[in-house]
């Protein structure tokens, strides 16, 4: 199990090609991020979360890994990173990578053996290789769909007088699933994960934590029924983060393990969680809620029953590297069409005040301090090969948007992220967003994330596990929180109008537009003190 540390923290993910370019290339690396260490320091978190780091021919932008035991050589050497690290860990913060272990890069040495080495050879064991079914074998083995799109299967080279077979790429082609019945596969990464925790980073974000394992015999989805239950979350996947968890507590201070998961329920997500298993899991599902006070409550719920009955704590996020930023989601639109950006961001503040206020850990994706919206990237620009994997009628933009690069100085070219044209275009208005801006303005974003944050580590009653009374009423939803030393009641507005309700000793508020304390803007969370309420052995 982990250290307590972990169970209020704050983690601060960080997009390795658009944190920061130190090496004017257009690309983020460790030069780029060791120059903001005391950024991320003075922000209020806890930890920082590293998106893949190994060397990657970047089919995927990382997710395709050719080699688990270095560093992807445009942000730096195995010596930097390790540097890197330390720097980090002596600033105070910990550091949690990407370890991928549902697929490997069509480039790394397994999978071109396998494809170069000849028929049947002893490599094509550590993928899921099979025959293809028709005529020759030129249909797929069964009717799967890539998650990015298309046909989850892609040819693999068979001898002519054979029958055409394929591997298995639940994502894209350039990313080959690994056979977790094998053995090899297994004792492989358990050597990863020693190998980087004897460097000395404190844990893993599982990326597809429920995908390793698939159905026996790959029956087609439509014998399922539910297009879900043959590729994914398999029995056998516990036994592989049982034996993770062994490993991590071989380490003095034990390590930190969070599952990226999706499940068809709640109750299969929590057999993933426990002394036995994994720290935390994401909750997607509170992610994509809409903004609903009942939607709202019930996702708080759900983390809080998965809490009680699991003893792991909740983890909280609004978005991530394969989301549309939060800001754009959440965005009310006026009777025009046009963006009501007032309204907007301070649903924005509110839900980070939300989430600050909720027992367990919070995971913020870099920009969002800033209020950075969704961008556009023009098609000619664009890199996202689940954008390229969609129909001709598809909608879908991928996940670029989200992923252009951070602006830091609104007086410098390319807003200071890099001397030359960044990787992905930056939006013309993007320096007004920068972090120099920001700085100065004590009413701007950054420094609102900052003031509720460092409060969350002030205020007992933030970081109280203790809520109760979870109610919503007229598009309001309630709560209460409770510490040794405060009661605090939380009412936060999800409706289209003000609301009047009896507000007297008001602790924090996130709208300062108000002359009266009895009124709630819409999308504002007000906390006011609770004097009624009774601390003490009588309450616990």
């Amino acid at each position: 199990m982990a250290d307590e540390k972990w169970d209020s923290a704050v983690v601060y993910q960080i997009y390795w090609k658009s944190f920061k370019d130190g090496n004017d290339d257009g690309i983020g690396d460790i030069v780029g991020l060791k120059t903001k260490i005391q950024y991320i320091k003075n922000l209020g978190v806890d930890a920082v979360w590293l998106n893949p780091t190994y060397p990657s021919p970047q089919g995927d932008h990382g997710y395709d890994v050719s080699d688990y035991f270095g560093v992807e050589p445009t942000f730096g050497t195995l010596a930097e990173f390790e540097e890197m690290v330390l720097e980090i860990q002596k600033s105070g913060l910990m550091v949690l990578l990407d370890i991928v272990p549902n697929h490997v890069s069509s480039q790394h040495t397994w999978f071109k053996s396998a494809s170069n080495a000849g028929f049947q050879n002893p490599y094509e064991s550590l993928f899921i290789i099979r025959e293809g079914t028709g005529k020759g074998g030129l249909e797929p083995p069964n009717d799967w769909k890539s998650v990015f799109g298309g046909p989850a299967w892609s040819h693999f080279p068979t001898p002519r007088q054979k029958k055409q077979r394929w591997y298995l790429h639940m994502f894209d082609p350039c990313q080959p699933d690994l056979n977790w019945q094998n053995s090899e596969v297994k004792k492989s990464f358990e050597r990863i994960l020693r190998f980087w925790f004897n460097l000395g980073i404190d844990g893993f974000r599982i990326d597809v934590a429920h995908g390793l394992f698939k159905a026996p015999g790959l029956p087609n989805l439509d014998s399922f029924g539910d297009n879900w239950s043959a590729c994914w979350d398999q029995p056998e996947v516990h036994d592989i983060y049982r034996k993770w968890r062994l490993i991590c507590d071989e380490y003095e201070t034990g390590k930190f393990l969070i599952g990226e998961i999706h499940t068809s329920s709640r109750k299969r997500l929590m057999q993933y969680l426990g002394d036995d298993q994994l720290d935390a899991a994401f909750d997607f599902s509170f992610l994509h809620q809409k903004w609903s006070a009942s939607g709202f409550r019930d996702k708080i719920l759900g983390n809080l029953t998965l809490w009680e009955e699991t003893g792991r704590l909740p983890v909280w996020t609004l978005s991530n590297h394969d989301e549309p930023r939060h800001l754009t989601r959440y965005m009310p639109l006026l009777e025009d069409g046009t963006p009501d950006i007032e309204s907007g961001e301070l649903r924005y503040k509110s839900l980070l005040a939300l989430i600050s206020a909720m027992p367990g850990r919070i995971f913020l994706y870099n920009g969002e301090e800033l209020g950075l919206p969704q961008a556009t990237v023009p098609i000619e620009n664009r890199q996202d090969p689940a954008f390229f994997r969609q129909p001709s009628d598809s909608d879908y933009l991928g996940r670029d948007g989200c992923r252009v690069p951070l602006p830091w100085d609104h007086k410098r070219d390319y807003a200071g992220f890099s001397n030359n044209p960044p990787w992905l275009p930056m939006p013309d208005y993007w320096p007004e967003l920068s972090v120099s801006k920001q700085e100065v303005e004590p009413q701007s974003m950054l420094n609102f994330y900052k003031k509720i944050l460092n409060q969350r580590k002030e205020n007992s009653w933030m970081r109280s596990t203790k809520i109760i009374d979870l109610i919503c009423q007229d598009n309001v939803l309630f709560f209460t929180k409770i510490s040794d030393d405060l009661c605090v009641d939380a009412c936060m507005n999800f409706g289209n109008s003000e609301k009047r309700l009896p507000l007297k000793e008001i602790v924090l508020r996130t709208s300062d537009r108000h002359s009266s304390n009895s009124l709630i803007a819409p999308g504002e969370i007000v906390f006011v003190r609770n004097n009624a309420y009774k601390i003490g052995p009588d309450n616990e």
